[in-house]
């Protein structure tokens, strides 16, 4: 029989009037590379961290988007009112808008393109709640990096009402990454 280290967690209390967690909750667990913490609805959630072909997309697509004068960053959160924090994979900042570096959470009104890789278990939240949620922020753009049977593909969303992205565009993430579609 293996022994596994564990490692515990302390999950700190919900306001006991609404029973919900909040972005501030968030900030105060103690910082880990094992999990991620994002809270939606004010329900917590810990995800494990990205898997290395994951980051390696995240980081091959914040190249990209550099690489076409764009300020990016990953890893970071957007708090998108007091029970909705999410971490998107890259953040694309708006042309002219400036952040507090020194931060690691920053209003949705900053961006404007969020891009998820998509891992086999977020692919409903990803394209459905997260895209809910990113559209009723006003984020312009919603990128989804999905894996298909011939490789990877990037959806590319345009908000079209406050709920809702049309996906009108879709590229092989290669070709994108080669400089097709004169995206970015």
């Amino acid at each position: 029989m293996r022994v596994m280290d564990c490692m515990l967690i302390e999950i700190p209390e919900v306001d006991p009037t609404d029973g919900l967690y909040t972005v501030d909750d968030v900030l105060r667990l103690a910082p880990t590379r094992k999990y991620r913490f994002e809270v939606h609805g004010g329900v917590l959630r810990v995800m494990p961290p990205p898997a290395w072909r994951h980051q390696k997309i995240a980081s091959r697509l914040e190249r990209f988007f550099e690489d076409s004068g764009r300020v990016t960053c990953q890893g970071n959160g957007v708090k998108f009112d007091n029970h909705n924090f999410r971490i998107p994979d890259v953040l694309v900042l708006k042309r002219g808008a400036v952040v507090d570096e020194d931060s690691s959470v920053h209003a949705p009104d900053l961006f404007e393109i969020l891009v998820e890789v998509v891992s086999p278990g977020t692919v409903d939240e990803d394209r459905l709640v997260k895209s809910k949620l990113y559209a009723s922020a006003d984020i312009p753009e919603y990128w989804l990096v999905e894996r298909r049977p011939d490789g990877y593909v990037v959806l590319i969303g345009h908000r079209e009402s406050d709920v809702a992205y049309s996906w009108d565009s879709e590229i092989a993430l290669e070709e994108l990454l080669a400089g097709g579609g004169g995206l970015g």
